[in-house]
């Protein structure tokens, strides 16, 4: 038995792959990010940390037993939809036995979902954690699963708090503090990549902020958070994937634009315009 007979040295190795899969979540395969990721989710609510724990443990499982390519269950691939996953619906649902049985579920789910995506050579990116979410609130009531009251917007009115709201909010995290230090350790490591994601929540927050100003009372600001969030990752992905320029701001416009038009609609999107536009610019570019 390989674990067992170096028990010190495999144990770090599996929390390690865990904290990369945590970091994936913002397209980073750094156990040093998935750490603050995670510290911020405590620090937001030990709920969300707990949610994420779960779910990545799941979806690495999963990968795991299904013999998923080892490269990819190594670098985080399949489990960083469980954890985000795990987030969302701690951040959306009451804390109980039920809730901790559907994010197991459906941490073993993303990972055969990232599965099937890859087979078809679709970039998986989050739509896994989309499907999960729509799944749950379409019948989530049916398993025992009791949903949280709305919590007040914490999107502030300046452009310090939009940016790093918009950083932070991509994982259910509120409080800007909290986002600055995510960008930070994101910086850290990828100085352009950091950059490149704040640029994205200000075009966003200029945007929204010229709507408003050209047509009062539109509304247009009931949006700005889910514009921001998906706008910001847009962003960082694109930027990620080496793509020039030009796709990288087209990307993050469509996104934003994705994102009011979904709002309008009354369609809980998540991270579906980044999903979307950011294919879209993956295959144009």
């Amino acid at each position: 038995m390989i674990l067992s007979s170096s028990p010190r040295v495999a144990l770090p190795l599996v929390l390690q792959r865990q904290l990369t899969a945590i970091a994936q979540i913002y397209l980073q395969d750094s156990p040093v990010f998935g750490t603050v990721l995670l510290l911020c989710l405590y620090l937001s609510g030990p709920a969300l940390a707990l949610g994420c724990v779960l779910g990545v443990g799941c979806a690495s499982l999963a990968a795991w037993a299904l013999k998923f390519p080892e490269e990819r269950r190594h670098n985080g691939l399949y489990g960083f939809n469980g954890a985000l996953t795990g987030i969302g619906l701690c951040a959306d649902y009451q804390l109980g036995a039920a809730l901790l049985l559907s994010i197991a579920v459906a941490g073993v789910l993303t990972a055969m979902l990232t599965s099937v995506a890859e087979r078809m050579r679709i970039p998986p990116l989050t739509l896994p954690f989309v499907l999960m979410m729509w799944l749950a609130g379409a019948v989530g009531s049916n398993f025992g699963l009791t949903g949280l009251a709305p919590s007040a917007a914490v999107f502030g009115t300046t452009a310090f708090s939009y940016l790093f709201c918009s950083m932070g909010q991509a994982t259910f995290i509120g409080l800007a503090p909290l986002g600055m230090l995510l960008w930070a350790a994101l910086a850290r490591r990828h100085w352009h990549l950091a950059m490149w994601a704040l640029s994205g929540a200000a075009l966003s927050w200029l945007a929204i902020m010229l709507a408003s100003q050209l047509w009062p009372g539109s509304g247009v600001e009931a949006y700005a958070a889910g514009a921001g969030i998906n706008c910001t990752l847009a962003m960082l992905a694109l930027a990620t994937h080496q793509c020039r320029w030009p796709w990288r701001f087209a990307g993050a416009a469509l996104s934003m634009a994705l994102s009011l038009a979904l709002g309008i609609l009354s369609v809980p999107y998540f991270t579906l315009p980044f999903i979307l536009a950011s294919w879209l610019a993956l295959a144009l570019a």
